[in-house]
């Protein structure tokens, strides 16, 4: 059970402390306590401070010793040279947990000499504390409490996030949270974050161990600058990934890479091949980038997996279709011809001029119930293909909206607008089915649209459940990644596979 690991206190605090916070905007222990208050966390927080009263409505103490209790967490944002002196003061509190926000430790390089980091470990070891960081951004939990809509355990993220089943252990503290800035145009939902940092303490194999068995956590992501444990990290890579999927990005192997990552944490990172010996082994999914990083884990976190590497494109233009099926077989996806009597069925209900043999280019027609429910139907239930990518899933109503605000088109147009009623229950009405279908048959479909991501069309399939993409290469490339694990699955012996 994760209750009993001891990350969870990290992620469920009763009450948290502050070293560091002030009423000023640019503090970032004060941004800590700020993204707790929009969060709706309902724990007790006790700020520190030697000279205020009151920092953001919460009553300072001067000492931790003043506190009236034991707080749970303690988080400290100080100058380096003066952590020591805390630690100490948290061990003789009772502190157990602590996460350390401040730079300054180990990420000096040259001829700069640094103890502080044993410092702290051995005060850490004497008090019997475990802690976060330092040079990390803290944490999220967006299960916390009550799990309502809204509040989570958050130091970390500035903004409300959807709640979901992705979870992320970083050795980097803006992977862990500045990805997640964006949130109108992200549609992964996220479960937890953890920014270890240099890892003085706790590290990104503590963090895969609990991810392993929290029951939020569907797929893992990781960002690996170096991996201290090696050994256990395969241990439980090969136990975890066969069961939940992790996704990695490694950072190193360039000369300037390298040497960007020792003045960043002072890590020395190892060869690429061993990390890509090392993924493949245990079946984690690496990418270099972090848009695909977030693609591959939407597409993992809606659950449906492709039993194996078969690709139907359905399309109303030549063009993207032709690209989608060049893309997909260079990156080792197949893209077969359908069977004779498949094209016989496709025939007779596509236009005259529409190819029917996979791409499947239904040429511009508007029978939007076909294009969106009934052909990627067809092909599921057919067999013979494991995932669908659909290009053209466009919102005419609102390119319609847009020439009405011309005058002349206005007055001349035997069209009108649509109310937003009769829009929201037509995407229903042509989405539902096919999210329906694709959990039914477990084959899963990517949708496509060149229109923005937040137009209003765009935004109702999104809500409805559409994986949708803005253009071709993203799902190609993030669903060949996927197919590639499917296929490490594959070869898995059956008791390891679930």
């Amino acid at each position: 059970m994760t209750e009993k690991h001891f990350l969870y206190h990290f992620l469920n605090p009763k009450s948290v402390a502050f070293y560091g916070a002030n009423n000023k905007g640019g503090s970032l222990a004060a941004i800590q306590i700020m993204n707790l208050i929009k969060s709706g966390y309902d724990g007790h927080i006790y700020p520190i401070h030697l000279e205020l009263e009151s920092i953001m409505g919460y009553k300072a103490y001067k000492t931790i010793a003043d506190i009236p209790e034991v707080p749970d967490l303690v988080v400290i944002v100080l100058p380096a040279k003066i952590v020591p002196q805390i630690f100490k003061e948290c061990g003789e509190k009772g502190v157990k947990r602590i996460i350390l926000i401040s730079g300054g430790f180990r990420e000096l390089i040259d001829d700069r000499k640094n103890t502080l980091t044993e410092e702290i470990c051995q005060i850490a070891d004497n008090y019997d504390m475990r802690f976060i960081g330092p040079n990390c951004l803290g944490v999220f939990n967006n299960w916390y409490g009550n799990k309502n809509e809204t509040q989570a355990f958050n130091t970390a993220i500035w903004e409300i996030l959807k709640k979901g089943n992705f979870s992320i252990a970083s050795q980097s503290g803006t992977l862990s949270s500045h990805i997640w800035f964006d949130p109108e145009n992200i549609d992964l939902g996220l479960s937890k974050s953890l920014s270890v940092g240099n890892e003085a303490n706790i590290d990104i194999v503590d963090c895969l161990e609990y991810y392993k068995d929290d029951p939020d956590t569907h797929v893992i992501g990781l960002y690996i600058e170096e991996l201290k444990r090696g050994r256990k990290f395969l241990e439980l890579a090969k136990e975890t990934s066969p069961k939940k999927p992790i996704i990695a990005i490694y950072v190193g192997g360039s000369k300037a890479g390298n040497r960007a990552l020792q003045s960043h944490t002072g890590s020395l990172s190892g060869d690429t091949r061993i990390y890509d010996a090392l993924f493949r082994k245990t079946g984690i999914i690496s990418t270099e980038y972090v848009q695909e990083f977030l693609d591959i884990a939407l597409i993992l976190s809606r659950g449906i997996l492709p039993k194996g590497n078969r690709v139907g494109i359905i399309t109303n233009s030549g063009g993207p279709g032709a690209m989608i099926a060049n893309n997909a077989e260079k990156k080792g996806m197949v893209v077969p011809e359908l069977s004779s009597s498949l094209q016989m069925e496709l025939k007779e209900m596509l236009p005259a001029n529409a190819s029917y043999r996979n791409p499947i280019d239904c040429a511009f027609d508007m029978n939007l119930p076909y294009f969106y429910i009934t052909l990627p139907k067809i092909l599921m239930k057919s067999g013979e293909i494991d995932a669908i990518i659909q290009y053209g899933v466009v919102g005419f109503q609102d390119v319609m909206d847009d020439y009405l605000k011309y005058d002349q088109i206005a007055k001349n147009a035997e069209f009108g607008h649509q109310p937003d009623e009769i829009m929201d229950s037509l995407a229903k009405k042509l989405v539902q089915p096919t999210v329906e279908n694709s959990k039914k048959y477990s084959v899963p479909i990517l949708h496509v649209s060149p229109m923005p991501f937040n137009s209003p069309w765009s935004k109702r399939l999104r809500e409805n459940g559409f994986n949708l993409f803005k253009l071709w290469d993203r799902p190609v490339n993030a669903l060949a990644k996927v197919c590639e694990y499917v296929k490490f699955k594959g070869k898995l012996p059956e008791g390891r596979k679930n």
